[in-house]
């Protein structure tokens, strides 16, 4: 079956948070998406009972191509208690097995958070009921500050002036190999334009692809679990 979260708690992502940020995605076949997606909604429900204050939040892409799992945990060894908890190495190891990239889950630090919304702080909420872009960087560990560096005057040149903009949160990944932007529309069809009109006006662009490997997606929360 394929979850969709009408409830449940709402993550706030802002900058110099204390939490751990960890964030997963998995590369599956269409096919495969909806059994990926009750793996790891089962793991995390595990995983939250078990650990300490914890978060965990998982979406799928609306191509079914992705899965992205998106947590905040309290400390270290909640994070490693969630991990350990009964049944779930199992579960992880089969929603790993229907996935066909490297799957190997981060920990990440906000960089940059823009929000316009009246509490002026992006979250993950079952509630939210616009467009959900999420784009998954690859890059170097000698290339990432300079990428963000990049990405980040781009997002602060078009966002004052585009229609259907929210919010842009940008992540870096402790091992230096990923950027993660997670970002909130009105509609796709705003944030669709705003890329096309990005690219024509961004004078940075030939040095970005040089150093990034961008993978974007549209996503919608799928469970969302807390302890």
């Amino acid at each position: 079956m394929t979850r969709t979260s009408t409830t449940g708690p709402t993550t706030r992502i802002q900058l110099d948070a204390p939490s751990l940020t960890t964030i997963t995605f998995l590369h599956v076949d269409p096919s495969e998406q909806d059994s990926a997606v009750d793996l790891a909604a089962d793991a995390a429900t595990r995983m939250t009972r078990a650990a300490g204050p914890g978060v965990l939040n998982v979406l799928r892409s609306l191509d079914g191509s992705r899965i992205c799992l998106y947590g905040q945990w309290d400390d270290v060894a909640a994070l490693r208690a969630a991990d350990a908890a009964p049944g779930v190495p199992e579960l992880h190891d089969r929603a790993r097995a229907l996935a066909d990239n490297d799957v190997r889950p981060r920990l990440f630090t906000v960089v940059y958070a823009d929000d316009r919304s009246p509490g002026g702080v992006s979250v993950i909420s079952p509630s939210y009921a616009g467009a959900i872009f999420i784009n998954e960087i690859t890059t170097q560990p000698a290339t990432q500050a300079r990428l963000l560096e990049l990405v980040i005057a781009n997002n602060e040149r078009q966002s004052l002036s585009t229609p259907g903009y929210r919010s842009a949160n940008f992540h870096r990944s402790t091992d230096g190999e990923r950027a993660v932007n997670y970002s909130l529309w009105d509609s796709p069809e705003d944030c669709i334009d705003a890329i096309s009109r990005m690219a024509d006006m961004d004078e940075n662009l030939e040095e970005t692809v040089e150093i990034a490997e961008p993978d974007f997606r549209f996503y919608a929360l799928a469970h969302a679990v807390s302890s």
